[in-house]
């Protein structure tokens, strides 16, 4: 029997498309398909194309898609853009991202529909037409995008009358209008509290912005001037890939670009069946769970199984928990697909090109209704929280897939997805209003990798060029100032190789006050697990210190200040209120010196932590990146606190002894799955669960999720 046979679906539910249908400037139809049937031009452009042709082609496109990034981000004044939270690439005439140059790997896949839709419906419309010149906007979560606050714009690239390709540009403004400034809405409860929706709308006319549009947008958002400046700039640089692209034309031909768009697809589709034919077969499950709801602290659960079979994949996330009518999290069927991009493409299809090719071979299934594959009406703002969970979930299976590979490498623990994003809103130095993050979301920890310690303050979890921005350009463009950015103890996992911490951001409030929103991804329950015996990385709650005296405190050089969110946190060397909170908390008015502490979280370790080098852990010591309890605690090594230097001979002791207690607790499989199918928690925690233990499931009564049979 193949294996994929032995997949089961529940009756009622949908999995292969969105739980919702066609509306204003959204086909759900479209988001759902891969990369569309070659035309004749593009058929004949394939087949005069060698291979050598497709490498100088392929090299061609991506300089270009690289320039309109750096040129994109020079021109911005919008900090998400500026630190790499954006997407540039080249999409075939029908819509498919060919040649991507991306902070945000997901973004690779999202934005087909829009372009798809206006190919569809708008270019044989008599009141719209496609012609060169024109671009349009869109940011509609339901019609293809992220979430309100990602936005972006595309251009079709006209050669003559002939259709040969389009231009895409845009990552996250952030400002949208929605009840929270600068986007991110924890108490939003539907998409209509999540400011303006646009679908694919026309901005321009022979490339000049549309005064009646540009002043529309500009009258929905809180910063206009800043929207107005990051609008002008991805108009200039979508032409400077169509002038690119038209350039090559000129040079090789119609059918040699639309042709060779089309074959890095097909060419990448083949290498990506190439790579999974490399793999062990198998059925592969992992499940995270979650607490960040920002009304109250509660569960939800999203599993992911993989089934590899030959040269083709299935990922299936089944038994999520239902969608929540009171939050913004909850993801889409397209959104939790091209989320699995991040992993996929940076780790299990490493080295290869990513773009819509690569997910020829793979077949989503997204169970909907549901957290992962929700409705229309709900809120939808962070739903990159549950995406990524099924991503989490897939990392841990792809390592284990790649493990007894060629490619393993490509082992690793989870990259850390303890995003606590603060949001600081208010006026800056330049006088203008501002609403967004600072660069400290990209200094998350990497994963500890097979062989060695994963990497501190690496990146951002959905981006793979980033960078955190300098701290006096920060301070300028945003409304607070910084402290300190700093290293810090026991925010990571530990393991025989432990996670990569992240960098703290330390930040007050400036003498006129500022407003501040957060949004984070759990609260006492961990998504950034570890890997084979690796401890997770720590949940990431919200810490404000209130009222501070810190000003004081610097001026008179006060020697009880250190700049440290764990020595802050336990000696409270500063005046004020201390308040620990869940990550998520809505937009509330900071006074001048109230102290925020910010970090993304650590990433997981790998493997067993009595299996440590107790030298590697003295340096954590000497780095501080570990506390004197973990490294007696949890990795058993005996030293001399003054020297820092381990006695080995009781250090082996110490670790047999543990090993000995981890004997005594343990317990047959059968005795332990007995107890452990008895425990339940409260009833306030499983209020947006679903059904205990399997939410889709009336009184389920298997030992292993997912066996309905």
């Amino acid at each position: 029997m193949s294996l994929r046979n032995r997949i089961r679906l529940q009756e009622g539910l949908v999995y292969s498309t969105h739980a919702y249908g066609r509306g204003p400037g959204r086909d759900p139809e479209l988001l759902v398909r891969g990369v569309e049937p070659p035309t004749a031009l593009e058929l004949e452009g394939m087949a005069a194309m060698s291979v050598v042709d497709l490498q100088v082609f392929s090299h061609k496109m991506v300089s270009i898609v690289e320039e309109a990034r750096e040129v994109y981000m020079a021109l911005s004044i919008s900090e998400g853009i500026i630190t790499g939270d954006m997407n540039a690439s080249l999409c075939t005439a029908s819509g498919d991202p060919a040649v991507v140059a991306s902070g945000i790997f997901f973004h690779s896949l999202l934005n087909s529909g829009p372009i798809k839709y206006a190919v569809k419906y708008y270019r044989d419309d008599p009141t719209m037409g496609l012609r060169d010149g024109d671009m349009f906007f869109f940011n509609d979560p339901t019609a293809g995008g992220v979430h309100s606050f990602d936005m972006f714009v595309a251009a079709p690239i006209f050669v003559g009358d002939t259709l040969v390709a389009w231009a895409q540009l845009g990552g996250h403004q952030g400002e949208c209008g929605s009840i929270s400034p600068g986007g991110f809405s924890p108490t939003a409860k539907s998409r209509w509290e999540e400011g303006m929706h646009v679908h694919m709308l026309r901005i321009t006319d022979n490339w000049a912005l549309r005064r009646d549009i540009f002043d529309h947008l500009l009258n929905s958002v809180r910063n206009p001037f800043v929207f107005a400046s990051d609008l002008k700039a991805r108009v200039a640089t979508c032409q400077r890939m169509r002038d690119r692209v038209v350039r090559e034309v000129e040079r090789k031909g119609l059918a040699r670009m639309a042709g060779g768009l089309r074959k890095i697809l097909a060419t990448s589709a083949d290498l990506a069946r190439q790579r999974l034919s490399e793999l062990n077969d198998g059925i592969y499950r992992h499940i995270i769970f979650n607490d960040c709801n920002p009304e109250q602290p509660s569960l939800i659960r999203v599993p992911t199984t993989m089934i590899k079979e030959g040269d083709s994949m299935t990922v299936l996330v089944q038994g999520v928990s239902p969608e929540n009518p009171n939050s913004p999290l909850n993801s889409t069927w397209h959104l939790t697909r091209a989320s699995l991009g991040v992993y996929l493409f940076s780790y299990l299809f490493r080295g290869l090109p990513p773009n819509m090719g690569l997910f020829e071979p793979v077949r989503v299934l997204v169970e909907g209704p549901s957290l992962a594959n929700c409705t229309d009406e709900v809120a939808h703002g962070e739903g990159t929280t549950v995406s990524a969970m099924a991503v989490q979930n897939l990392h841990v299976i792809g390592s284990k897939l790649l493990f007894d590979s060629a490619y393993r490498e490509g082992v690793t623990a989870p990259f850390s997805r303890s995003v606590h994003i603060f949001v600081p809103s208010g006026v800056n130095a330049y006088g203008y209003r501002v609403a967004n993050f600072t660069g400290a979301q990209n200094g998350a920890g990497q994963g500890a990798r097979f062989d060695r310690d994963g990497e501190h303050s690496l990146g951002f979890y959905w981006a793979c060029y980033t960078d955190t921005g300098e701290v006096e350009e920060n301070d300028t463009r945003l409304p607070q100032t910084t402290l300190a950015r700093t290293l810090d103890k026991d925010i990571h996992g530990f393991g025989c190789f432990r996670g990569g911490t992240p960098m703290v951001d330390i930040s007050i409030a400036p003498p006129n006050g500022c407003s501040l929103t957060t949004r984070g991804a759990d609260v006492h329950v961990s998504t950034n697990p570890g890997l084979f015996g690796g401890y997770s990385a720590p949940p990431n709650p919200r810490f404000v210190i209130y009222n501070t005296d810190i000003v004081d405190m610097m001026a008179n050089s006060d020697p009880r200040l250190r700049f440290s969110q764990s020595y802050m946190a336990q000696a409270q060397p500063v005046a004020g209120d201390y308040k620990f909170s869940a990550s998520s908390q809505a937009t509330e008015p900071l006074k001048s010196g109230d102290v925020m502490f910010c970090n993304v979280g650590g990433g997981g370790g790998y493997g067993d932590v009595l299996r440590r080098d107790p030298a590697a852990v003295m340096e954590d010591l000497r780095s501080e990146i570990v506390s004197h309890h973990v490294a007696r605690v949890v990795y058993g090594v005996v030293y001399d606190e003054a020297s820092l230097i381990a006695d080995l001979p009781a250090t082996e002791r110490r670790r047999q002894e543990m090993r000995k207690e981890r004997l005594r607790r343990g317990k047959p499989f059968a005795e332990f799955t007995q107890e452990w199918s008895k425990k339940k928690p409260s009833e306030d925690k499983l209020k947006y669960y679903g059904h205990w233990p399997e939410p889709m499931v009336v009184a389920y009564q298997k030992p292993f999720w997912g066996l309905y049979d």
